[in-house]
């Protein structure tokens, strides 16, 4: 061969390896070595310990802790060898694992919603690929010889390789799922090295562009595990609620043919740990290992079969779960591992009404979505922090979860399975920024659906996954269709989701613009959904648009919506609006919000200041800003106003007024499964906030679904001020996530009204001088100024402290939320009202003497469609009541806000109201706040948000007093709000470290407030519904500021009211 034909064939190989794709940049390249998916499961070495379902006592060693660790910005320096024997790693840093790489101070945090990190070029990544190395040694025992010992990963992002004493024994992606790989060929007894290299970037990732932070590294725990040669290494589980109990087992073994005379047995243990079967269910080993498919039809499902006559079943409300216990003996009987499985009894069923059925019974999904996020460890999850956020959705009403968007860590269905929720469980499958385009080539099918497939395998044995959900966001193709085929026919105990299989192209109704347009349809259906799911999913329908597939005759499966009440920054109205609707039509199954926690990251400014970072903070290109901030719980775990509003529209008995002049309330049970006989009922009789009567009803028997009229026992009240009753209901005995005593739910009436009326007797003399500037007004112990040429109250001075710091002004703007600026855009929408305030003229200012004992000064201002006349009604007591008439002509946008602000001062340290409270609400978030006597340091007012924005308002106010001193009277209920800053500072502000107190508070009072919003939260669908908006036209309203000290005031007592 000549030296012109080598070099022409080196060349020819040279460009044929060039040709292939990096592992990492193949979407046919998705594993090597891994094992089969399998159900989550640990082996014993004896029942015992298999039946306490205590992991520890297995065969398993945890490889979690701090790690050897090398991060390299750029795949192209990698460390190459660093998994050989003697590699000197003495200059690495160490990292704990599990944990997000970038949080722990390597490379850079990415939020993005739905944009990609690079450019989209599936499979290629186009963006600098970090690469994170891991090492760390670990010890094989003597105890483990001659057992099947498997690595087992529960997370990692984005690719990896594994090696073993300097041997690769795999390659991973898919992040969200396990990766096992068997090493028992490259293990020793004693020490041995396990080494991991980590690439952020992978084709993978193209199938993972959620909306949340983009972590890396080893996120969720390593475990070493080991099991017999020959073991039961997976099985699934069928329990429904007829008792019919079967189980399909999966034997690993090294030969089919060494097998012989080797057992399987189970027994069913109930939570008392008492033995249910009389007979035990055992098959051969041998015969499961060679079992015969048929050349046609099915297999049977069952070769363990039992019947448990009336178990005892499984649902959200009664979690009640067994424990299967499995044997593996070999051929002398002797027992070589003994594996356990929680089984919950209960059949999901669509009815032909369409609507969800757990055990025969229609249930509705009160839901979150929830993404795996921590606000210091990023996606790295504690147990307690997975036990922690079941234990929320429980006391806060919540009985189903979507695992948006990919499936959790196992542990976190087993506390599901334990405390009862309903688990929509979605596979690792969002390619959000390039839509439908993976779906719909055939190269990409074996790696979508092997997550989908994957997810199955492993959390098929959980009763408290009720559905099984395709992805999130993929748009839609055949391989949803072959992946919705498979699980139908693997798994036909749950229904099939996927809120992207929408249109049927040969219907004749059939729209071909409908994956673009559908969402705003007044019908969001072309014309159905493919048959391959089992429902009708919607994201961000408004009511109306809900109401009309509930009523749609051609729509027969249930419909739910899958994405709902966008829940970011301060919003989360319409909840009720929503609820009533759900509750009023059989096909609508729920929904689940978006989301559960906001994905702020804790970090600190550039002064050491703590905060809550977003999108961009830590330079991050693209990013998408705070769209990461939509939690119904804070970043920290901690409920807020949003919780609470879900609280009560959840709860699970509801409390009507039926005749309360005959003390008489109707109590419904709402619970599917539950007598209310198992709860107390609580009750108490208020005056203006001050419990006064209380008492405990006897019990009640009241099945599920059922409702009853109940007497009150409370004695009749003489009072002149407001009288409410309050009911509760709560629970008798602990759970695993409360207290006995925990409330449940709650309501109020109101008994009696009082209203405000003026002491005319006493009233003081009012002296009044009218300059040129100025108009002032004085009493004994108050002196009170009106500027002439802006028509504003500038000073209000008592016993010599000046009390207002900025003028009481009109107001009909907010500092926008994230609902206004983002979707509704209302500095578009309502710029009228955002400019008004600069734009209205004084036209006069007139004095008009009453008498020694009171003056009115009264102000006439215009602008454009616009005239308002503000009057200041003084008298000698230094009462000063403020009163607005607007006449905003018709054809004008709605209005944030109607009322007036002020600067009041700092020495105001204290606020007590009577109105709703104690959390911030509005009026279209305020049906879990209660009326109630509330008293909070005034510089606590305000609630943070990560943006800043509108905040602290309360409803339904009747007074409020300022540190006992200056109080604000309504002559109906009013809202109100107080800050330490400016609206201008809370309107530039991105963070909260840019609030700046100004030395004084806002105050602002409201005869009406807009809702927030929030079907969602880009769309003018952010918009609150139109009956809590403010439309323009005629609005009338006074209140009273007065000097506590000078007050004289009585209140009218009204009748108790009539049902």
């Amino acid at each position: 061969m000549t030296k012109r034909m080598i070099l022409l064939l080196a060349l020819a190989i040279a460009s044929s390896t060039q040709a292939f794709n990096n592992d990492w940049e193949n979407e046919r390249m998705i594993e090597k070595g891994k094992m089969p998916s399998r159900a989550t499961s640990y082996s014993y070495e004896n029942v015992d310990d298999a039946l306490k379902n205590d992991r520890a006592l297995s065969r398993m060693v945890s490889l979690n802790g701090d790690w050897k660790f090398k991060f390299t910005p750029d795949s192209k320096d990698r460390p190459m060898n660093f998994f050989v024997a003697g590699f000197d790693s003495s200059d690495w840093g160490t990292i704990p694992v599990p944990s997000s790489w970038e949080l722990k101070g390597h490379g850079q945090p990415i939020y993005t919603n739905e944009k990609y990190p690079y450019t989209p070029d599936p499979p290629f990544i186009d963006r600098t690929n970090p690469v994170g190395s891991y090492i760390r040694n670990f010890e094989v025992s003597k105890d483990w010889e001659n057992q099947r010992i498997i690595l087992h990963f529960g997370g990692v992002s984005s690719a990896f390789y594994v090696w073993v004493n300097g041997e690769q024994v795999g390659y991973s992606q898919g992040s969200r799922l396990p990766a096992e790989f068997d090493i028992t060929d490259v293990v020793k007894i004693g020490e041995n090295r396990l080494a991991v290299q980590v690439f952020r970037w992978s084709d993978g990732s193209y199938l993972e562009d959620q909306d949340m932070w983009r972590l890396s590294g080893i996120h969720r725990e390593v475990l070493l595990l080991a099991q017999p040669k020959i073991a039961l290494n997976d099985y699934f589980v069928k329990a429904p609620a007829d008792g019919h109990l079967q189980v399909r087992p999966r034997i690993l073994s090294d030969a089919l043919d060494n097998s012989k005379g080797c057992n399987l047995s189970a027994q069913l243990y109930d939570a008392e740990g008492n033995a249910v079967l009389e007979k035990l269910m055992q098959s051969g080993i041998h015969r499961i290992l060679n079992e015969k498919y048929p050349q046609r039809d099915h297999l049977p499902f069952g070769l363990l079969e039992a019947q448990v006559d009336h178990p005892r079943l499984w649902s959200a409300e009664a979690p009640y779960l067994y424990t299967l216990v499995f044997s593996v003996t070999d051929h002398k009987n002797k027992l070589i591992e003994a594996r356990s499985c929680k089984v919950g009894f209960r059949t999901i069923e669509i009815s032909d009404k369409a609507e969800i059925l757990v055990n025969s019974v229609p249930v509705k999904m009160m839901g979150v979505n929830r993404h795996d996020h921590d606000h210091i460890n990023g996606k790295a999850l504690t147990r307690e922090d997975y036990r922690r956020d079941v234990e929320l959705m429980k006391q806060f009403n919540f009985n189903a979860v979507r695992t948006s968007h990919y499936p959790n860590d196992p542990y976190f269905y087993e506390i599901c399975d334990e405390y009862g929720i309903y688990v929509m469980d979605e596979a690792n499958v969002e390619s959000h920024g390039i839509r439908g385009l993976l779906v719909n080539n055939a190269s990409w099918h074996y790696a979508v659906n092997d997550r989908i497939f994957r997810m199955v395998e492993r959390d098929k044995n959980h009763p408290s996954v009720v559905s099984w959900s395709l992805g999130n966001e993929t748009g839609y193709g055949p391989t949803h269709a072959a992946a919705a085929g498979w699980i139908k026919d693997y798994d036909s105990t749950r229904f099939v989701h996927y809120e992207g299989a929408q249109g049927i192209p040969t219907h004749p109704n059939f729209n071909s613009q409908g994956g673009w347009e559908s969402k705003d349809w007044v019908l969001m259906a072309n014309p159905d959904d493919p048959p391959c799911v089992d429902c009708i999913s919607r994201m961000y329908s408004t009511v109306d648009q809900l109401k009309g597939l509930a009523e749609a005759d051609h729509i027969t499966r249930p419909i739910v919506m899958c994405e709902y009440a966008h829940a970011m920054g301060n919003s989360l109205g319409n909840m009720t609006d929503y609820w009533d609707l759900i509750r009023s039509k059989p096909n609508l199954m729920g929904g689940y919000i978006w989301d559960w926690i906001d994905q702020g990251v804790l970090t600190k400014n550039k002064d050491g200041v703590d905060y809550y970072a977003y999108g961009g903070d830590f330079g991050d290109k693209p990013n998408s800003g705070n769209f990461c901030m939509n939690g119904v719980i804070n970043a920290d775990r901690t409920p807020g106003p949003k919780t609470w509003e879900c609280k009560y529209v959840f709860q699970p008995v509801v409390f009507e007024a039926a005749d309360l002049k005959g003390r008489k309330v109707k109590i419904t049970n709402r619970f599917n499964f539950t007598n209310l006989k198992n709860y107390s009922i609580h009750w108490n009789l208020s005056e203006e906030g001050n419990v006064v009567q209380q008492g405990v009803l006897d019990s009640i028997d009241l099945p599920a679904g059922q409702c009853v009229d109940v007497v009150i026992p409370f004695q009749p009240l003489v009072s002149t001020k407001e009288v409410w009753l309050r009911l509760s209901a709560h629970e008798t005995s602990a759970k695993p996530w409360c207290n006995a005593g925990f409330e449940i739910a709650k309501e109020q009436f109101q008994l009696a009204e009082s209203s405000l009326r003026r002491d005319e007797s006493t009233v003081r003399p009012l002296s009044v001088k009218d300059s040129p500037a100025w108009i002032e007004l004085q009493g004994k112990a108050f002196t009170a100024k009106v500027n002439k040429a802006s028509g504003e109250l500038v000073s209000y001075i008592v016993n010599g402290n000046e009390w207002i710091k900025s003028p009481l002004r009109p107001a009909f703007w907010r500092p926008q939320t994230d609902n206004d600026k983002k979707g509704a855009k209302t500095h578009k929408l309502m710029k009228y009202w955002m400019e008004l305030d600069g734009k209205l003229k004084t036209d006069s200012v007139e004095l008009i003497k009453k008498d020694d004992t009171s003056s009115t000064v009264i102000v006439k201002k215009s602008a454009d469609k616009t005239d308002l006349v503000i009057s200041y009604s003084f008298n000698g007591n230094g009462e000063i009541t403020v009163s607005m008439d607007l006449d905003a002509d018709v054809s004008l946008p709605p209005m944030p806000r109607i009322g007036f602000t002020m600067g009041i001062s700092k020495d105001f340290s204290k606020t007590r109201y009577f109105g709703k409270g104690p959390w911030e609400n509005y009026c279209d978030r305020n049906a879990g706040a209660e009326i109630g006597l509330y008293e909070t340091p005034t510089a606590d007012m305000y609630y943070e948000y990560a943006m800043p924005q509108e905040n602290g308002h309360r409803t339904q106010t009747r007074w409020i007093e300022l540190s006992d001193t200056l109080r604000i009277d309504g002559y109906e209920p009013m809202g109100f709000s107080i800050w330490p800053w400016s609206a201008e500072n809370i309107a530039a502000a991105k963070h909260p470290y840019d609030l700046v107190d100004q030395g004084y508070f806002t105050l602002n009072i409201d005869h009406r407030h807009m809702g927030v919003g929030g079907t969602d939260s880009w769309s003018t669908k952010a918009l609150p519904l139109e009956h809590y908006q403010i439309p323009a036209g005629k609005q009338t309203w006074s209140f009273i500021l007065a000097a506590q000290s000078l007050l004289q005031r009585e209140s009218k007592r009204y009748p108790l009211p009539s049902q």
